[in-house]
């Protein structure tokens, strides 16, 4: 009931935040995108679930069928499955379903949206401990650069406070079916959904791991995990080729994360000892991708 309350909250508040930038009735805004409505089918390939700089020790590597409806008045729905495929594992990691609205006046666009997630149980994910999240996408084209401003909630068993800011220019190639779209963004987050990871995944028995010898149990907390810091820094490039109906699209990042997480590890052994220790953990740089093809219906 508490999250329940604080996303009415941020709904409200988000909403009232757009009306406020956009100076009208969003009922009225011009919405660019879409001039009708249609489906999008799509596939994607992400080489690694890499969020806010943080992943698993193991690669994640999903395969991700969508579907999504835009409506020509700026309403969206889609639902995704993204299948996991590794050396170990083999399974749908997590469905996803999210509805949500964008617009554009003038050179301000806008875009609200919600999303729900069905993890596996048997995910490892960082991630994997959020049920739900809610955002608000503000961008503003100044010709030469466009700034947005991403604010969101993160629902779960606590709730998760998180900020983006974006740097990013477009440059149209080829008839403009070449889209090349470099930017800079730059994350900040609360550590709620990191501390849920530690607690219960991440020191999980896995198929083909071998277990620290003697433990029966190993458990983390993030002891200041509510929080607010900068995560990461992502550089990347977005490629996209428009061919009629048909779209491909390649989009390489690099993740620097910052602000390593202070953990405490509690760990119980076979012989009835336990061990408690506060260790800083050790962060690495990451660099994934995502290969994608859309076709429009």
């Amino acid at each position: 009931m508490k999250q329940l309350h604080v996303a009415t909250i941020a709904v409200v508040c988000l909403f009232c935040f757009a009306q406020t930038v956009t100076g009208q009735d969003s009922s009225r805004a011009e919405t660019s995108a879409h001039k009708h409505s249609y489906f999008e089918a799509s596939l994607s390939y992400q080489s690694d679930n890499v969020y806010l700089g943080r992943k698993d020790s193991a690669s994640l590597p999903y395969y991700t069928p969508m579907l999504t409806y835009y409506h020509k008045s700026g309403l969206y729905f889609s639902a995704a499955a993204s299948y996991l495929h590794n050396s170990t594992d083999q399974r749908v990691d997590v469905v996803t379903l999210e509805g949500g609205y964008d617009y554009t006046v003038g050179k301000y666009g806008g875009e609200i949206s919600f999303s729900k997630y069905f993890y596996n149980s048997q995910s490892t994910s960082v991630t994997s401990g959020i049920t739900g999240s809610l955002s608000y996408r503000s961008e503003y084209d100044l010709g030469f650069v466009e700034p947005s401003i991403t604010l969101g909630l993160d629902l779960g068993p606590k709730t998760d406070f998180q900020g983006a800011f974006e740097l990013e220019h477009t440059f149209a190639a080829f008839d403009d079916k070449l889209e090349i779209t470099p930017s800079m963004t730059a994350n900040g987050s609360t550590l709620n959904f990191y501390d849920n990871y530690y607690k219960t995944r991440r020191f999980k028995r896995r198929k083909g791991q071998k277990t620290v010898s003697g433990t029966v149990d190993i458990t983390g907390t993030v002891p200041d995990a509510g929080s607010f810091r900068i995560l990461d820094y992502e550089p990347g490039l977005s490629l996209k080729y428009i061919a009629g109906r048909f779209s491909c699209s390649f989009t390489p990042v690099y993740a620097i994360p910052v602000h390593p997480a202070v953990l405490d590890i509690h760990a119980v052994y076979s012989t009835g000892s336990t061990v408690n220790k506060t260790v800083t953990e050790k962060l690495e740089n990451s660099f994934f991708c995502t290969i994608g093809m859309t076709y429009k219906f």
